[in-house]
């Protein structure tokens, strides 16, 4: 791992939650956390990703596994994975046992849904990877994803939109504009020993 990726990810690593926005606007932003923790045991860059909504925590809505890998110099590119049984590992965020049993085979790699990172002067920005066409079926359709990111100290940005793959016509995703996490809790510590 690069020192760029091991800084990347030690940013990255913690709880997040929109708490507040959801608060100040209620009919257009879910109460929503995202948790990045390291997968010590796999590859190294290995993070599980978890988005859960706050009224039900323990059952998250997506469950995915990204591995971080510097492509050039820096240009991270985050490889997206899903799971084969998602339901298996709901709980691995907190579950340290449970996160130990996830392997290689458990995954699969989502192709055409990967991310590049670049760091600039206001923090890390983040998009679907140059000539991706990420396919996702959403109410009845493929859509085409469009989502990017803005990581900044402890806050953290984030845009996920799907539009038709003939007219672009948006399908699905915030009307409203981005959805403003900040960090409520920093696992930095999990990296420190992380793929030494």
């Amino acid at each position: 791992m690069t020192p760029d990726v091991r800084r990347f990810l030690t940013l990255l690593c913690g709880e997040y939650s929109n708490q507040q926005q959801a608060f100040d606007n209620p009919p257009l932003y879910a109460h929503i956390f995202l948790r990045y923790r390291p997968l010590e045991h796999l590859q190294p860059g290995s993070i599980l990703l978890e988005q859960s909504y706050a009224v039900d925590p323990k059952n998250p809505y997506r469950l995915r596994m990204i591995r971080a890998e510097e492509q050039s110099k820096g240009v991270i590119k985050l490889w997206n994975h899903t799971f084969h049984d998602p339901a298996r590992f709901a709980t691995a965020t907190f579950d340290p046992d449970q996160r130990l049993e996830i392997r290689d085979d458990d995954l699969i790699c989502l192709d055409q849904c990967h991310y590049q990172v670049v760091e600039q002067s206001d923090g890390y920005h983040g998009a679907m990877e140059p000539g991706c066409r990420c396919i996702v079926h959403r109410n009845g359709k493929d859509t085409v994803l469009v989502s990017r990111f803005h990581l900044q100290g402890e806050a953290l940005a984030t845009l996920d939109r799907g539009h038709d793959p003939i007219t672009n016509e948006r399908c699905w995703g915030s009307v409203a504009g981005e959805f403003r996490f900040r960090r409520t809790e920093s696992w930095a510590s999990d990296m420190t020993n992380a793929w030494l």
